[in-house]
């Protein structure tokens, strides 16, 4: 079972999944976050419905902890647009960390989280179905080891998958040794944000030690219909990992959603990049990427 803001599910009942998404943020009011910021539950909805109206099941939220997170308001949208969101706990990279987490030990770090995943989140008590993490570009910081290791000792005892924040695509092979040396199963890790490294020998590389990766800036080059990240897919499809690779958009900022002015929109993996894909891919290999997969990683 899997569990989403409404409750708990099959995963025979996710559907198309994109594994990694923002459909309710407010990160701070810092004028360099207003783009981060969508907070218009009437626009959210309508474009969380044009991903329903393209064939669209359920959308995974990383908003983590500390981010602008909001269960209850991911449950509002859920229900007004009939379809299933997941929430996350765990948090982000160090510069969007909670300045309380210097002050409390690795223990109480790790009871929260624990917390969080059994007793839910807020007065209403919604259950996460997936723990965040992230790391900074280029480099791991003190602070980020220290959540690595806890997060991945919560993985090990409450196996909850976990889907990482990968700076620039960055440090994703240090992340899962990371994890691994606390015992993680890497197998329901899904690494976010590699395919900005444009390198499809790095990629494999972590899909050789079990783990997923999610590709997810997507619909940034449409004047060429993302033809080096369809050209990348396609490699990694011929070269035998496209049970590691799950499709997304990470679409958290007003200039990509459709709803607030921008494009491509959460709907575009499901046009026209599945018609690009399916030029170099099969319809199979496609359907693992934004169905098979993603509930292979979420499912505990």
């Amino acid at each position: 079972m899997i569990n989403t803001v409404q409750g708990k599910i099959s995963d025979k009942d996710l559907g198309i999944t994109y594994i990694h998404e923002h459909l309710y943020v407010y990160p701070d009011a810092l004028p360099e976050h207003r783009d981060y910021t969508l907070d218009d539950i009437d626009k959210n909805i309508s474009e969380v419905i044009s991903f329903k109206n393209a064939g669209g099941g359920t959308l995974v939220d990383l908003t983590p902890i500390n981010y602008g997170r909001s269960p209850m308001l991911l449950r509002k949208i859920a229900q007004s647009a009939g379809i299933n969101i997941i929430c996350v706990t765990g948090f982000h990279k160090e510069e969007f960390q909670p300045k309380w987490l210097e002050s409390m030990t690795n223990q109480r770090i790790y009871d929260l989280l624990i917390d969080e995943i059994k007793n839910g989140i807020g007065d209403e008590h919604i259950l996460p179905g997936a723990m965040k993490l992230g790391t900074s570009f280029n480099k791991i910081t003190d602070s980020e080891k220290r959540i690595i290791n806890i997060e991945g000792s919560v993985q090990h005892d409450a196996r909850i998958p976990i889907i990482t924040h990968c700076d620039g695509g960055t440090m994703g092979l240090e992340q899962l040794q990371g994890l691994r040396q606390v015992g993680a199963d890497l197998t329901h890790v899904c690494l976010s944000h590699v395919d900005l490294s444009e390198d499809v020998n790095y990629i494999e590389k972590i899909c050789d030690t079990g783990a997923s990766v999610s590709f997810d800036h997507v619909g940034r080059h449409l004047e060429d219909h993302d033809a080096l990240r369809v050209s990348m897919i396609a490699q990694l499809v011929f070269d035998g990992y496209v049970d590691h690779i799950c499709l997304a958009g990470d679409m958290g900022r007003k200039k990509y959603l459709i709803s607030y002015g921008g494009r491509p929109g959460l709907r575009y993996i499901l046009t026209d990049l599945r018609t690009a894909l399916l030029d170099k891919i099969s319809e199979l290999d496609y359907e693992k990427m934004v169905t098979d997969n993603p509930a292979r990683i979420l499912m505990r």
